[in-house]
Formats: C-alpha cells, structure tokens, sequence
C-alpha cells in the first residue's frame, strides 16, 4: 500500500509540475488554472472517497472501534439537535433592519445560523473540558 502511495505521490508530482511549467511558459493562463483547479477539485472528491471507504472498512472490521465511533457520531447529533431546537430561536434578529440593509434573510436562516453558533459554543466547550481532565490525569 506505502509503495502504491508513493508511485501515485511522484505522478500527482509531475503532473503539478507540467501545469505548473505550462502556466509559467502560457501567455493566456486561464485556460491551464482552470485545467488545475478542476484536477484538484476532481483529485479531492477522489481522495476523500478512497478514505472514507478505507475508514468504512476499517471500522466493520472491529466491533469496539464501530461502537465508540457510533457513540461520537451520535453524541455530536445531539449537540446538533439541543443547537437547533433549544437554543437557537431565529428571533433575535430585526429582520426588517436587515432587509432595509439589503440582507435577505429569514427566520429560519437566522435559527440556522444561530444553531451552528450554539453548536460551535458547545463543542468547543466539550474540547477545552477534555484538554483541562486530560491533563489532570496525567498528573
């Protein structure tokens, strides 16, 4: 797998520098930045794919793995959820302030917002919590 890899790495390598030689020699560079912008649009989606699946796989192969996996998946849903629906009104924006400021919104882009604010707020929190008791315990 690490020889598979580094082959890839060393032609993913060329290639940025063929289009990297070929922007600097190119009098109209549209035409190759949108040619590599589109290379690395296509080279994420793919490169997200293979580590999802690989993770997927990794995790059907171990059963305690998939279960804490599981507990943080549904942990995180549930600051999602307590975000949207208990925190997060939509109310405390002056729509009309807004819109007067040429701001379309609406309530429910407003809880929206609001939602991913608490829920950042929340997280955050859980991860200064987790530095501040993991550093008691290895004392």
């Amino acid at each position: 797998m690490y020889k598979i890899a580094k082959i890839l790495a060393i032609i993913l390598s060329v290639i940025g520098f063929v289009l990297w030689v070929m922007i600097v020699q190119s009098d109209d560079n549209e035409g190759v930045v949108s040619l590599m912008i589109s290379l690395g649009l296509w080279l994420t989606v793919i490169i997200a794919g293979i580590t999802l699946v690989l993770s997927l796989i990794g995790l059907a192969s171990d059963g305690e793995k998939l279960k804490k996996s599981l507990i943080s998946v549904g942990a995180f849903a549930i600051i999602l959820l307590v975000s949207y629906f208990v925190l997060a009104t939509g109310k405390d924006v002056d729509l009309n302030d807004m819109a007067n400021r040429g701001i379309e919104a609406t309530e429910g882009t407003v809880k929206t917002v609001g939602a991913g604010l608490w829920s950042f707020y929340l997280l955050a929190a859980v991860a200064v919590v987790a530095m501040v008791v993991g550093g008691f315990k290895k004392q």
